[in-house]
């Protein structure tokens, strides 16, 4: 089975997202969409899925054209989607969450829910796909990387021929990451057409037979994954090629003074008598898998989680709990891990999430000079994309909000900046970008504390690295000179 979308163009009101774009997607195949952000690719996933009417094109199916104009058409057609965002409700069981919306097939009134089918036929798919879910656990003791597979199951009860997977592992960690991949391979095998959506591109690269770039909202090569190498992959989806560059150069000579002193901090059920320093003008990179205490140290800082005990000391300023607000008067700012619900309020504008920790004031009233003169600073110093800072952050791509919420910590003035993935789900060009962002910030003085899952990014961008391991510090590399991913990997797992 061969599917094609051919000429497709999308417009959102003035916005051109898609034009002219193409993809073909074949039985037994991964075929990867890479791009920069808002180069249209989930645009493109989501057309093809009836969840976008398409504004011109075509969608042909083994050469004849369907129509398709909702998510139903796509299904009868044997098209389903999984999208970025978890769709999981966490208050009703596994087997309800595949079959959401056909739950009604498996009740019957005055007889209420057959539990025994509805069981036996969500176990059935979650075993096809090797998941190694069990459907009676509750849902709420499994971790991200599952509820996707589940996401995945539902997609797969409508019995697709087509499946999309779009930035399916953006919130995942290594081994959540690890058991997806291992169940799309599967699919893969079991003979699905595969439309695959990731900035990661050791996925690209482990996972694609063939690789479509858009760039723009417009198709610009298909390449089959042996003739890809970096440099000519990175040259189409940017128009040039980033190369070596990256990461910025760290500093040459190692910080010294002492701004930030963490001493045996414990949080209930999630860090153990964690000490360290944070040093001036320094990157201090964290790693580890997701919740083996990075997160922890970084939430208790800024107050976002209570100290159980021990202590942080800011230069000589000792506090042993305390709030956000708190952290903020303290000029301590953090970047949250997930920006769309912890560090944007999307339907506002850019400006005002700019200044929302730190609107200046004349007495009681905004300062409205100063507020636009600070907006254009920010805009201008993080590089955000846009063409009015009054337009809703909705309006711009994930690596622009990433820097809409990069603006607004600044905005506070920091001493001390906590960064939680800031490159989370983010193309290479905008990643190189705020690369620079932070190394700079970091040679101005700024001390900044770097959590990672990305290893690449905890090497390639920390002055010192610390590994967190089953809620402690494992291990602190007081020098990343040459360090490689064997180095701290025994470290982490």
């Amino acid at each position: 089975m061969i599917l094609e979308a051919k000429n497709v163009r999308k417009e959102f009101g003035n916005t051109l997202a898609l034009d002219e774009a193409y993809v073909m997607l074949k039985s037994g195949e991964v075929t990867a969409l890479v791009g920069e952000n808002g180069a249209g690719k989930s645009t493109l996933l989501k057309a093809i899925a009836g969840v976008h009417d398409m504004d011109k094109g075509e969608i042909l199916i083994d050469g004849k054209q369907v129509e398709i104009s909702n998510m139903n058409d796509a299904y009868k057609n044997g098209i389903s989607i999984v999208f970025q965002e978890s769709t999981i409700n966490p208050f009703i069981s596994i087997s309800e969450n595949i079959f959401i919306d056909r739950l009604h097939e498996y009740s019957k009134p005055l007889k209420g829910m057959n539990w025994k089918r509805i069981i036996k036929d969500a176990q059935e798919i979650l075993d096809s796909m090797e998941s190694g879910i069990d459907a009676t656990v509750d849902i709420r003791s499994l971790n991200l990387g599952q509820w996707k597979l589940i996401e995945v199951a539902r997609a797969l009860s409508y019995n697709p021929k087509v499946l999309l997977l779009d930035e399916s592992t953006a919130f995942l960690n290594h081994n959540e990451t690890r058991s997806f991949i291992t169940s799309v391979k599967k699919l893969r095998e079991d003979g699905l057409a595969i439309g695959y959506v990731s900035h990661h591109m050791q996925e690209i690269y482990e996972l694609a037979d063939r690789i479509t770039v858009m760039r723009d909202g417009r198709f610009i090569v298909e390449m089959d994954r042996d003739e890809v190498t970096q440099e000519k992959l990175e040259a189409a989806m940017v128009g040039r090629s980033i190369g070596e560059k990256l990461y910025p150069p760290r500093r040459e000579t190692p910080a010294t003074e002492v701004v930030m002193r963490v001493n045996d901090l414990c949080v209930e059920h999630q860090l153990k008598n964690a000490t360290f320093d944070l040093r001036r003008g320094e990157i201090l990179g964290i790693g580890g898998l997701k919740e083996s205490g990075g997160d922890a140290i970084i939430n208790a800082i800024y107050g976002a989680v209570p100290i159980q005990s021990g202590s942080v000391t800011l230069e000589n300023e000792t506090y042993s709990s305390t709030r956000p607000v708190d952290s903020l008067a303290r000029n301590v700012s953090l970047l949250p891990g997930e920006r769309t619900l912890e560090g944007l309020i999307t339907n506002f504008s850019i400006a005002d999430n700019i200044i929302m920790s730190a609107g200046p004031r004349k007495g009681l009233l905004r300062d409205r000079k100063k507020e636009k003169e600070l907006v254009s600073k920010y805009v201008s110093q993080v590089k955000i994309k846009t063409d009015n800072p009054n337009n809703p952050a909705s309006s711009l791509s994930g690596g622009n909000m990433q820097k809409v919420v990069i603006g607004k910590c600044l905005a506070t003035d920091p001493r001390v900046l906590l960064l939680n993935n800031p490159t989370r789900g983010i193309d290479i060009s905008a990643r190189q970008e705020i690369y620079t962002l932070i190394r700079g910030l970091a040679n101005d003085g700024l001390s900044i504390i770097l959590l990672t899952e990305d290893l690449l990014e905890l090497l390639g961008m920390s002055d010192r690295i610390l590994i967190t391991r089953n809620f402690a510090i494992s291990k602190i590399f007081d020098e990343n000179n040459d360090l490689k991913e064997e180095d701290i990997i025994g470290y982490i797992v």
